[in-house]
């Protein structure tokens, strides 16, 4: 693990599920706090190596990888929590995740550090539908940004010209490996990407790639995705949402192995059932099950 600088008070720590650093004389704002308690200690560690100490964390959204450091972090230092309202509720109360992925209480093999992280506190809840600008010390400012889609109330931190993005947008690596990511809104996510496409930072940090300075590549690759999705959902015929989600997995190659990867899949190809039935491009029929088909 390792400390990059990327300006005079940008930095980031590249891993999994990357942690931007905003410092401030010797204070430092977080980004994002990894996956579990581990992620918490090492980021700690390395902070304190480099005469930094936390003052606040800022979470983009409430996927476990992004906030499983916080509590251990909160335990150790002054950090006070801000994140956005509808993700600081599962951060407080991470059993959220799995139920609503499950639609009741989980099975217990997705009580899991994946879905379910420790809970922490959240000191500030932010405004998630509109550019929010935070002072934490004396002519120190940063804003937050919407950039909802991945998760419904998903946040960006701007910080001196340079974004930190979140799950906005997904390397061609991580598409290559996962085929078709989780975005839990797709008009959202669609919007999400416009913004990008059009926004003039210095540079975009990826939580899950690495920094560039030309977003254009990526918000490409992540649109492609989802407008294949689309239309080999329109292309399937009548189906109820399993056998679509079948269907999508055969096509896509996907293999799903526990029950985190189909939950998940599952989540993933009822967002785009959804943004197609709001938009008029596909029906629901009731008859003893749904099922869904083109409109005509």
């Amino acid at each position: 693990m390792k400390l990059v600088q990327i300006s005079d008070f940008n930095h980031y720590i590249p891993g999994a599920t990357s942690t931007g650093v905003i410092q401030n004389r010797d204070e430092a704002i977080l980004v994002d706090t990894g996956l579990d308690r581990e992620a918490g200690r090492r980021i700690l560690r390395l902070l304190e190596k480099n005469g930094l100490k936390v003052k606040a964390i800022i979470n983009t959204h409430s996927h476990a990888d992004h906030f499983g450091g916080n509590s251990y972090i909160v335990r150790r230092t002054d950090a006070k929590v801000y994140a956005p309202e509808t993700e600081a509720g599962v951060i407080q109360y991470p059993y959220l995740e799995p139920l609503y992925l499950f639609s009741a209480h989980p099975v217990k093999d997705m009580l899991n550090r994946f879905l379910m992280a420790e809970p922490s506190k959240v000191d500030t809840v932010l405004d998630a539908e509109k550019v929010v600008k935070l002072e934490l010390g004396d002519d120190f400012r940063i804003a937050t940004v919407p950039l909802p889609g991945h998760s419904p109330a998903q946040i960006g931190v701007e910080s001196d010209g340079i974004l930190y993005c979140a799950d906005s947008v997904f390397s061609e690596r991580v598409i290559q490996r996962y085929k078709i990511p989780l975005f839990m809104d797709i008009e959202m996510q669609k919007n999400t990407l416009s913004f990008l496409e059009k926004s003039e930072y210095e540079l975009y940090i990826p939580c899950h790639g690495a920094l560039t300075d030309d977003i254009s590549h990526l918000v490409d690759i992540n649109l492609k995705v989802i407008e294949s999705v689309v239309e080999s959902i329109l292309s399937l015929g009548k189906g109820t949402t399993e056998e679509i989600m079948k269907k999508i997995c055969r096509q896509f190659d996907i293999k799903l192995r526990n029950f985190t990867e189909y939950s998940l899949m599952l989540a993933t190809v009822k967002s785009y059932l959804s943004y197609l039935y709001n938009g008029g491009q596909i029906v629901a029929e009731f008859n003893d099950t749904l099922q869904w088909r083109r409109s005509d």
